[in-house]
């Protein structure tokens, strides 16, 4: 198999401040561990020039967790959601208090992602509460979320002269309602929804393996991840163009939080610290862990993806790079 291999990045203190001389340390870290490059996140501000571009094969866009009832219902769902919370902090959140704010918000997003010149820019195709996070009672379908979804890419698109984003949207799954991969007649609706051509698929491994909370080892994931894929239109695999490989095996700390659902004191929390109270939950459920078994080459002969961005949560680039030669010994 012919594909790039990539780590993720941040333009963010606690990613760049691993490497004392930065950018610099970056680039020589990738031809050290003979990488293809990285996949970059990227934030509201305009790429700096200081980002080496050659190594930047792909970039991730900043991801709205709670966006559905400020595209639907502009400001009210905006103070629903994010009460007392500034215009521009709406920004970082949703993209903004309405329609139009947020389509100018992801037409920006899309042209800092163009000026970095990579193969695709990662956004995700994903709707959750923060209390939903927890008790699993979700407000939309998977459905609702998509429709809604393909229409907001879709108005960004027509933002663009020939209809088309600047650079190809790689559609990422997670294990919240909107693009989940498990339902074929879903992810085959919405992609006759979209009415631009610049776009495919990207599977993240570990998200999939996410939606089972009965998965206890490799075996049984990646046979499930196998499963999921085998049962999705050949269009549609077709499309799955690269992966970020990682594996979760979180389903006993799911099932537990399931059961005893909210955090005994939510209700007297403020937003900020309901935030941060369920982005610590969900780093429990999204392991990031490397594929410690040889069988994760199954997954790869069955896509043949073009990309693969091994992508884990580390402290440092020490522990990154452990768990790189894990998973990069499972493939050899």
């Amino acid at each position: 198999m012919n594909y790039q291999n990539l780590i993720d990045f941040s333009i963010y203190p606690p990613d760049l401040n691993r490497f004392e001389n930065a950018w610099k340390g970056l680039e020589e870290y990738v031809e050290r561990k003979e990488l293809d490059g990285v996949e970059l996140l990227i934030g509201y501000d305009r790429p700096s020039n200081d980002i080496p571009k050659e190594i930047v094969k792909s970039v991730h866009l900043p991801f709205w967790v709670t966006w559905l009832d400020v595209w639907r219902k502009g400001e009210d769902g905006a103070k629903a959601y994010f009460p007392k919370t500034s215009a521009e902090d709406l920004k970082y959140r949703c993209g903004g208090s309405n329609k139009i704010d947020m389509i100018a918000s992801q037409k920006q997003l899309w042209e800092y992602a163009a000026l970095l010149n990579p193969q695709h820019a990662v956004l995700h195709a994903a709707h959750v509460e923060l209390e939903h996070a927890f008790t699993r009672d979700f407000t939309y379908k998977s459905a609702e979320v998509l429709a809604s979804f393909a229409d907001m890419l879709n108005k960004t698109a027509q933002e663009f002269s020939d209809g088309e984003p600047p650079v190809t949207l790689a559609i990422e799954n997670l294990w919240w309602p909107g693009l989940d991969f498990l339902f074929p007649a879903e992810v085959d609706d919405f992609a006759a929804r979209l009415e631009f051509s610049n776009w495919n698929f990207l599977l993240d491994t570990g998200h999939l393996m996410n939606t089972n909370i009965a998965l206890r080892c490799e075996d049984e994931a990646i046979d499930f991840v196998l499963d999921r894929v085998s049962r999705l239109s050949k269009d549609v695999q077709e499309k799955i163009k690269s992966l970020h490989l990682n594996c979760s095996l979180s389903g006993e700390y799911q099932l537990k939080q399931v059961q005893e659902g909210l955090p005994f004191n939510w209700s007297e929390l403020n937003f900020s610290d309901k935030y941060s109270s369920a982005r610590n939950h969900v780093l429990q459920i999204d392991q990031h862990l490397p594929f410690q078994s040889s069988r994760v080459k199954e997954i790869l002969a069955e896509l043949n993806p073009e990309i693969v961005i091994h992508e884990f949560i580390t402290k440092s680039m020490d522990e990154f790079s452990e768990k790189l030669a894990t998973q990069m010994n499972a493939l050899g």
